[in-house]
C-alpha cells in the first residue's frame, strides 16, 4: 500500500499501524491523512489476496489523461517484474484504460508535485529499475497524440499537472 500525504511519500506495509500511520503523516505537516484500499473481487465474489512480494516485483499505480476532458483519474495498478520494460506492458496498461491493445500511449513518470511539479516522460525501452521507477511508483499516460489533430490547453500530463499545481497554489 502507497500513502501520498504530501511532499514525501508514506510506505506503509501490512504490518503498519494506524498510530504509525498518523505520527508520520504529521510530521510531513499534513494533518489529513487520506487512504485508498483497492480490493479485487474474484469470479466467487470474494476478495482475492494480493499476490505475494517479491524482491523482483513491483506494484505501480497507474493514471489516465485525457486532455478533451482535462481529466486525469486513477485507472489501476500492476504487479510487474523490475527488470521488465515498459514497451512489455503497453497491452496490460492499454487493457487498464479499456483501450485496444495495439493503441499507441505515453508514459510519464509523477514523480512529485510539491513543492514543484516533477513529471517525466518514462522510455518505454529501459527497464523499470534502469529508470529509476520503483515499488509504488505512479504513472500517468494517455493516447499519443497525433500531430495536426486537435489541439488541447495542456496536451500532455506534465503540462496538466503544472496547470493543477498553478492553480491551487493561486487559489490558496
Amino acid at each position: 500500500m502507497l500513502i501520498r500525504a504530501g511532499p514525501e511519500d508514506l510506505v506503509a506495509t501490512r504490518s503498519t499501524n494506524s498510530r504509525q500511520l498518523r505520527e508520520t503523516s504529521s510530521k510531513t505537516n499534513n494533518f489529513e491523512l487520506k487512504l485508498f484500499l483497492e480490493v479485487e473481487i474474484g469470479q466467487d465474489s470474494w476478495p482475492v489476496p494480493p499476490p505475494e512480494k517479491t524482491k523482483n516485483k513491483i506494484m505501480l499505480f497507474f493514471k489516465l489523461y485525457d486532455p478533451s476532458k482535462e481529466e486525469l483519474r486513477y485507472v489501476g495498478r500492476l504487479w510487474v517484474e523490475h527488470t521488465g520494460k515498459p514497451k512489455d506492458m503497453l497491452t496490460r496498461i492499454n487493457k487498464l484504460a479499456g483501450f485496444a491493445p495495439s493503441e499507441e500511449i505515453e508514459l510519464f513518470e509523477e514523480v512529485k508535485f510539491q513543492p514543484i511539479v516533477m513529471c517525466e516522460p518514462v522510455n518505454k525501452a529501459l527497464p523499470f529499475n534502469a529508470s529509476l521507477i520503483e515499488d509504488g511508483d505512479i504513472i500517468c499516460f494517455q493516447k499519443l497524440l497525433q500531430a495536426g489533430t486537435e489541439t488541447y490547453r495542456y496536451p500532455d500530463v506534465p503540462s496538466f499537472l503544472e496547470h493543477v499545481h498553478n492553480r491551487q497554489n493561486r487559489d490558496v
